[in-house]
């Protein structure tokens, strides 16, 4: 990502009618919207959609930006609210709740390690469920609360561009964040081997119940193919997470060891379709 000068500038220029560089300027913020819609969603193609669909907002209303706020910042704040607002998909209504997820999890734990042909393959399906699983947890969060946790210990916005961003004061982004951290911190606390080396559950334990359950496709692979992944999704346990006090501050730099997700092409090829006198057709 360019630094901010240089979004700013983009911006201005973009503004000023330069094709080129409005061009560029939706080239980077794509990736950036589409992060954070993907972990709001859990799900590629929902986020793919209504990354369009911020992207067009943030074209539309360019000569908005007053330059108080990061470029990043103020799409965060658009991109933010036009996901609170978006409808509600399926993916959402598939998690029950932090008790029941948690419960899910403690019921398909594997006894043993499955005995594997295809140690390659295996490993790329244990990546499949621990993206899965840790997406699943976001949706346990209800959305204002999964929003500002991506925003607060995710993407590290501070209580005032956070606050700022859903339209609330810095004190109410503080208690929704805190809220989050206590919801996440009752499914990992004695759960998740990431976090803590002598929990029980494993990634590799999980695989033959997501396979069951239809969660993972042996077949078909959701994340690891993911455009901007350069090779396995790693298994990482955290070290240094294990010492911490706050468990959902552990589970957040898990979630920082993601592959840095790329907005697929036909985002940008989709904008382009509903701006063409701005963005051209090319």
């Amino acid at each position: 990502m360019p630094s901010d000068d240089r979004l700013r500038a983009l911006t201005a220029q973009a503004v000023g009618g330069d094709a080129a560089a409005l061009n560029e300027l939706c080239g980077h913020l794509q990736h950036v919207v589409y992060r954070l819609a993907l972990r709001f969603f859990s799900s590629p193609q929902d986020a793919e959609d209504v990354t369009q669909e911020i992207l067009l907002k943030v074209v539309t209303h360019l000569s908005a930006y007053e330059g108080r706020a990061k470029v990043t910042t103020w799409v965060y704040t658009i991109a933010s609210r036009h996901l609170l607002q978006s409808r509600r998909r399926a993916v959402e209504d598939s998690v029950r709740g932090p008790q029941a997820f948690a419960e899910w999890l403690d019921r398909n734990l594997s006894e043993i390690e499955p005995d594997v042909a295809d140690q390659a393959q295996y490993e790329e399906l244990c990546g499949e469920v621990r993206i899965a699983c840790t997406y699943g947890m976001l949706l346990c969060l209800s959305r204002n609360l999964r929003i500002t946790y991506l925003l607060g210990d995710l993407i590290g916005l501070p209580d005032t561009d956070g606050g700022a961003a859903l339209g609330i004061t810095p004190a109410a982004f503080r208690q929704r964040l805190a809220r989050a951290r206590r919801t996440m911190r009752s499914i990992i606390a004695g759960r998740c081997g990431l976090v803590r080396a002598e929990n029980p559950c494993r990634c590799s334990r999980q695989v033959e119940s997501s396979i069951r359950y239809g969660i993972l496709d042996p077949g078909r692979s959701v994340w690891t193919s993911h455009p901007g992944v350069t090779g396995p999704v790693p298994a990482t346990t955290l070290q240094r997470a294990a010492d911490q006090l706050d468990l959902a501050e552990a589970r957040a730099e898990v979630y920082r060891t993601d592959p840095e997700y790329l907005a697929p092409d036909a985002v940008l090829q989709r904008l382009r379709q509903a701006c063409p006198d701005l963005l051209g057709t090319g």
